[in-house]
């Protein structure tokens, strides 16, 4: 039972996927999240920017490197209340959906962008879910008819999909096998930290565990602050108090063993180490289920 262990291709800076693709595999990853426009040359935003032939080119330089574009990353704001460019960044996730097929690629990955511009209204958190809702309606159709993933990340407080609940939630709005959830289980922990990690990945995975289409791996540390103790900015994985392993015997469960599990703030330096790290971690899962 082999882990699909990968990386953001941008933690290794932006270059030619001719270069790129060789210095990320010998940090040994598999696979990769690859997001066009961060980590190719020329801020290209849609892939209709690289032509037919440049999208050719880009996955013939990763797949002569034995590395498979696992997730399509485009981050987008579908929440702003600018709809002009809330219409723009759909119509990009859109040519995103469109353009996985020509990459090799089935999950195309965003998270839902800041409530911040509702929240001085009443009901502001809950309008700015709901609108990334009606936002994710039409991209879980567009999806649907691309016969792609859409992979969405909930990142806690600070986005408009925040917690465990609005990720059930959406799952059952859609009830479409064209939504998927790409498990950021350190994104999930607040500010002020969790009491009991158990319980916390139990929840996540009784939620939405079956859902999950790829995990990202990065750490974190819980810090004196003049608050008490926060959470600190985030760490290459393995390097602080996420329960790697038990995360990975929970995957291996919901017979998830199969996902890219992508690196985060891990560049050149980290990780090779990191990956050292996770496989340990996942061994340890899988000697003790």
């Amino acid at each position: 039972m082999k882990p699909l262990f990968g990386l953001r291709a941008h933690d290794f800076g932006t270059r030619s996927a001719e270069t790129l693709a060789p210095a990320i595999a010998s940090s040994g990853a598999a696979c990769v999240q690859l997001a066009l426009a961060k980590a190719l040359p020329g801020e290209r935003l849609m892939p209709a920017d690289f032509g037919e032939e440049g999208l050719r080119q880009v996955r013939q330089a990763f797949d002569d490197n034995h590395l498979s574009i696992a997730v399509l990353g485009c981050y987008i704001d579908m929440v702003t209340p600018d709809l002009n460019e809330r219409e723009f960044s759909l119509q990009r996730f859109e040519a995103h959906l469109a353009a996985a097929a020509a990459l090799g690629c089935r999950i195309v990955g965003t998270e839902t962008g800041s409530p911040v511009p509702y929240l001085n209204q009443p009901g502001g958190r809950e309008t700015g879910f709901r609108t990334a809702v009606e936002s994710l309606r039409r991209l879980v159709k567009a999806a649907e008819k691309h016969k792609i993933f859409i992979g969405v990340e909930a990142v806690a407080e600070f986005h408009a999909l925040s917690s465990v609940e609005h990720v059930k939630c959406i799952i059952e709005e859609f009830a479409s096998p064209a939504l998927g959830i790409i498990f950021d289980p350190v994104n999930l922990v607040p500010t002020s930290g969790i009491d009991d990690i158990d319980i916390f990945l139990d929840e996540c995975f009784a939620a939405f565990g079956e859902h999950i289409v790829a995990v990202h791996a990065k750490d974190y540390r819980m810090i004196n602050s003049e608050t008490g103790l926060k959470k600190s900015d985030a760490l290459p994985a393995g390097l602080g108090e996420m329960d790697w392993e038990g995360v990975f015997r929970r995957l291996i469960k919901a017979g998830k063993y199969q996902v890219p599990i992508l690196l985060e703030e891990a560049g050149p330096a980290d990780a090779p180490q990191a990956f050292v790290r996770m496989q340990a971690a996942w061994d340890s899962a899988v000697a003790n289920p």
